[in-house]
């Protein structure tokens, strides 16, 4: 199948409004995204075609007026016959391939828990999404539907903005969308913008930040239940102190204007946690000792052969293979006993004398795709680095004795042993034909995903293994 110059891949997902696809670039072979206006018929009947080819239109030119990292870039744009509805526009934008939404294991029943996030990354993440707001809005362009599914996230760990299809211009006095049509997602979308969606700006847009800033923190959606009088501890996490409620109270006030002003204010009060965040992390951490009653515990070595060809493990067994719980995560965590070494041609391993196993410290340089992570383990077993030649991909199992506990006290204390920028990691592990398991060693869960995307190696091999 093509669309206009491009052939198509597969199917990434489905909205109201338009299909998107997974599409390679004639000539490059570059993996690209290409979304097709085809709207569903609910869609069809409560807007019209025109209507919505028009709101389509409107998604297109403004992703294509505004440049940012932060935000996506529409590269192409073109038309392509459909049956039974004539020529519809599409357009092509980078290809990324995860999402804040998948990292925080959100489920389409939303009120259910998720995964926790450590406070910088938590931070990182937001930071990112204001500045791409702070930047739309100085357009005078209000997204009106902020939410994880919405956030990309690159193989540099950059968040990235998408899908304006619900996107409104300052000064628009007529109104873009159908009476009854919903602008905006539950749980995330402020609540002048669900009583009328025309009033909402760039507050409604920050609320949807402070939406998901809270779920990072605590896992679940943003709670009512007031702050205990002289309590100097927040109720988000232990660790946290009182002054982060008072930040939420601005982000989610139900009103606009007790909210921040502005993406450019919302970034300033979280510039002053971080800063808090840092200096009470150094004051607690001076007293914490992580080895205090701390034995040796080894366990035996987790599984070295890899699941591949008519063993791959297919999605729907991956908790039972891989012993993972409902949030993707291991059942079962290893305490680790990590000895860093050193060789003589300065090559950094680090050993576990818990598993048996000997890690690299830092890993490939950049994402790889996975013929590439391949060719990676390949390079280090013909070289010997560290004088092995047992290099390998590993599985997801010892991928999984790499998992920090969060929950632990002062588990924030904890100085990486790895390089903290290299947390989504290839396993040796197949998913499909296509597709291969790989982890993310900080938020500790287990996924698969599509083998032309790039993730980190840690190559491994047995202690006593060549």
């Amino acid at each position: 199948m093509r669309i206009g110059k491009y052939k198509i891949a597969g199917r990434l997902g489905r909205g109201g409004m338009a299909v998107v696809y997974k599409a390679e670039q004639p000539l490059t072979g570059r993996i690209l995204a290409l979304k097709l206006c085809r709207p569903a018929e609910i869609m069809l009947d409560v807007a019209g075609p025109e209507r919505i080819r028009e709101m389509f239109l409107t998604e297109a030119r403004a992703m294509g007026r505004v440049r940012h990292p932060n935000i996506a870039s529409v590269l192409d744009a073109g038309e392509h016959p459909v049956p039974g509805a004539g020529p519809m526009p599409f357009f092509t934008m980078e290809y990324f391939c995860n999402n804040l939404g998948t990292i925080m294991g959100e489920e389409y029943e939303a009120q259910q828990r998720t995964r926790l996030f450590a406070v910088p990354r938590a931070l990182h993440y937001a930071r990112q999404m204001l500045e791409a707001l702070r930047r739309l809005h100085y357009d005078g362009i209000f997204h009106r539907d902020v939410k994880p599914f919405n956030v990309m996230i690159t193989e540099q760990d950059r968040a990235v903005l998408i899908d304006f299809g619900l996107s409104r211009l300052r000064g628009e006095t007529s109104p873009t969308h159908p009476r009854g049509m919903v602008v905006g997602s539950p749980f995330y979308a402020a609540p002048e913008q669900e009583a009328d969606p025309q009033s909402a700006d760039a507050r409604s847009d920050i609320y949807s930040v402070g939406v998901t800033l809270y779920r990072m923190l605590t896992g679940q959606l943003p709670e009512t239940v007031p702050l205990p009088a002289g309590q100097a501890a927040s109720r988000l996490r232990p660790e946290l102190t009182r002054s982060w409620d008072k930040v939420f109270s601005r982000f989610l006030a139900p009103r606009p204007r007790d909210r921040f002003a502005s993406a450019r204010d919302a970034l300033t009060a979280l510039a002053g946690l971080e800063h808090s965040w840092e200096r009470s992390r150094t004051e607690t951490c001076l007293f914490h000792d992580p080895d205090q009653g701390r034995t040796l515990e080894q366990t035996a070595p987790p599984r070295s052969r890899p699941y591949t060809g008519p063993d791959r493990v297919p999605l729907r067994r991956g908790p039972e293979v891989f012993s993972l719980d409902a949030l993707w995560r291991p059942q079962r965590l290893v305490r680790n006993d990590f000895r860093e070494q050193r060789t003589l041609h300065g090559h950094r391993t680090v050993v576990d004398r818990a598993t048996g196993l000997l890690w690299q410290a830092q890993g490939s340089e950049f994402p790889l795709d996975y013929e590439q992570a391949l060719e990676y383990a390949a390079q280090l077993r013909a070289e010997g680095v560290a004088d092995r030649h047992g290099w390998r991909l590993p599985t997801v199992d010892e991928l999984c004795t790499l998992f920090l506990d969060r929950a632990e006290p002062g588990a924030f204390c904890l100085e990486p042993v790895f390089d903290p920028d290299r947390t989504r990691l290839w396993s040796a592990d197949h998913c499909t034909h296509t597709t291969a398991w790989y982890v993310d060693a900080d938020m500790g869960f287990v996924a698969r995903q599509d083998r032309t995307c790039a993730f980190y190696v840690r190559a491994v091999c047995a202690i006593n293994g060549a």
